[in-house]
């Protein structure tokens, strides 16, 4: 459902987009994600900003960005985000 994209070396984040253009139903995704033991920092209407092992930042366009270095973690991150945002979104 997503691409990884890296942003630069010296960021220290990854862009997971999606491969389609979606729309996100955010409320359900913060319920799944606090069941998921994801803390909620923020949430705006059009940015959903949770925290587990790293910050990660979701826009109701589908994309997130995952602040951390750690490749394997984008990878577990990507998966698990997929199988996530499946339901709760829309394609435009």
């Amino acid at each position: 459902m997503f691409v990884v994209v890296k942003p630069c070396q010296n960021c220290q984040s990854f862009i997971l987009k999606p491969k389609k253009k979606i729309k996100v139903n955010f409320d359900e995704i913060q319920k799944e994600l606090n069941k998921r033991n994801f803390r909620t920092i923020a949430y705006t209407g059009s940015l959903l900003s949770v925290e587990k092992e790293c910050k990660i930042n979701i826009y109701n366009s589908g994309k997130i960005v995952v602040i951390t270095r750690n490749q394997e973690y984008i990878e577990t991150i990507q998966k698990e985000f997929s199988s996530i945002l499946y339901p709760y979104t829309q394609v435009d």
